[in-house]
């Protein structure tokens, strides 16, 4: 069931995607390379996406090889019940970022919210069904998205399995692989080689 919600979730971050890449194909930003603001979006968007890896392999510490085996309370995940989510979606924000493309900083981080939130409520419904009560204990104690810094604790001693730490690291190089990715695109726009549309601010 777990991995059924996971693979609608994964189809339609990847439609996204490639809507989006189809726009940042064959469309012109209203803010170039040539243009000294261009320098800041990039440095900004790096930020997060540094935050977004950092934070899912941490998250992946507590969490690899537990997952739908028990309810980890502790950790990242004792401040908020998605860290992962959450980190992913400060990712996200820095990709756009780098697109130098308002519209997508606005809209696809909203959009990546909404989604993520509709798949953690069916994910709510199956984890109450598997750990009852004290799933539902969790619940009661710890925000579901944005994080209560306060409640952070740390038990001396987790079990770690660095099979998913190092799985979660090799994941987090495709994030910064946007950097370079998009600067290609914009080479490629700039030399003629691709023909862009229309300006999409």
């Amino acid at each position: 069931m777990a991995k059924k919600l996971n693979m609608g979730r994964i189809f339609y971050s990847r439609l996204l995607a490639a809507v989006a890449l189809l726009l940042l194909v064959f469309t012109r930003p209203a803010i170039t390379p040539e243009m000294a603001v261009y320098a800041l979006f990039i440095n900004i968007g790096l930020v997060p996406i540094a935050i977004g890896v950092i934070g899912r392999v941490f998250s992946t510490i507590f969490l690899g090889g537990h997952k739908n085996e028990t309810v980890i309370t502790y950790g990242p995940f004792s401040v908020c019940r998605n860290p992962l989510y959450l980190f992913s979606l400060v990712g996200v924000v820095g990709v756009c970022f780098l697109s130098a493309r308002l519209i997508f900083i606005f809209v696809i981080p909203y959009v990546m919210y909404r989604l993520y939130t509709a798949l953690i409520k069916r994910e709510e419904e199956f984890l109450k069904q598997k750990f009852s009560h004290t799933y539902e204990e969790y619940c009661a104690r710890t925000p579901r998205f944005w994080p209560k810094f306060s409640l952070y604790q740390m038990p001396e001693v987790i079990t770690v399995y660095p099979v998913f730490v190092g799985r979660a690291a090799r994941d987090g190089l495709w994030w910064f692989a946007a950097y370079p990715a998009i600067s290609f695109i914009y080479y490629l726009q700039h030399a003629g080689i691709i023909t862009t549309q229309f300006l999409l601010p």
